[in-house]
């Protein structure tokens, strides 16, 4: 399962958004891209395809076992091209248009159009970088555990923004709905050895959901201390407030359209494509 999303895409996985016509309007269109400049995503695109290969390889070692065509690797980096999940992206954006409030969303974007809202990004992204590295990882997660055991404020200050934009249930949601995904597409793959019901996909992956929850509480709660060690306490309480606020959310509803658009279709494509690894020939 691909890693959790920066703050300021975490935030986006706090409410559900209406189906919406699946032909965005040109305006609609027009203002996803606008979404898509300021919050940057231009550079966390390249991060989400690093992740998913570096996943893709831990994969590898359980599923293929010395099987395959050889091109797995290939094929997730493929999937994962940061060309083609802003495609996706901006397409579940726009689809999702509609039934937002447009100065709601022009308030929570002009946060990330200020001085700070651009520092907190930045501040996310290179986070994010650095917990490729495994051993950064490892000392991130070491170092909340510790504060949060000391009683340190600054760990009672991540764990209210956690509360406060709601990032444990949605990412959780998000992982079972990507885990569906992943076996639909394995399953029309052939990969499963006898065919699985509908019932029992969605069992199975209710079945990962502990281990899912205990996870994403881990890794966002030790990101993000790391992403704001070097902010103030007033310029963490600020970024809270903000979490919560109408316009925070209203943006962050639309970017969660964009991003289900994203983990839902890259998601079933992996499970296609590990499907035809495992059965060793070409898609």
């Amino acid at each position: 399962m691909l890693r959790f999303l920066c703050l300021s895409l975490l935030i986006a996985l706090a409410g559900p958004v209406a189906a919406q016509p699946q032909t965005p309007l040109p305006q609609h269109r027009q203002a996803a891209d606008a979404v898509w400049e300021v919050m940057d995503l231009d550079s966390l695109a390249p991060v989400l395809q690093a992740e998913a290969v570096a996943e893709g390889e831990e994969m590898a070692a359980t599923l293929f076992q010395g099987r395959g065509t050889g091109r797995w690797l290939d094929r997730v980096g493929a999937i994962h091209h940061p060309a083609r999940i802003k495609a996706l992206f901006l397409a579940g954006m726009a689809a999702a248009m509609p039934g937002t409030d447009p100065a709601q969303v022009r308030a929570g974007l002009d946060f990330y159009r200020t001085g700070f809202g651009q520092r907190m990004l930045a501040l996310e992204s290179s986070a994010r970088v650095a917990m490729l590295d495994g051993d950064v990882e490892a000392a991130a997660r070491e170092a909340l555990a510790q504060a949060r055991r000391r009683g340190d404020p600054r760990a009672a200050q991540i764990d209210r923004l956690i509360e406060t934009a709601d990032l444990i249930e949605p990412n959780v949601a998000g992982g079972l709905n990507a885990a569906i995904a992943f076996s639909r597409g394995f399953q029309a793959g052939g990969g499963f050895p006898m065919p699985m019901t509908e019932a029992e996909i969605i069992r199975d992956a209710w079945a990962q959901e502990p281990q899912m929850r205990a996870e994403t509480e881990d890794w966002i709660g030790a990101y993000l201390f790391l992403a704001y060690s070097s902010l103030s306490d007033a310029e963490l309480d600020g970024y809270i407030a903000y979490a919560g606020s109408a316009g925070g959310q209203a943006l962050s509803r639309l970017m969660f359209a964009g991003f289900d658009a994203v983990f839902g279709q890259t998601s079933h494509d992996m499970g296609l494509a590990a499907a035809s690894e495992i059965r060793a020939r070409p898609l």
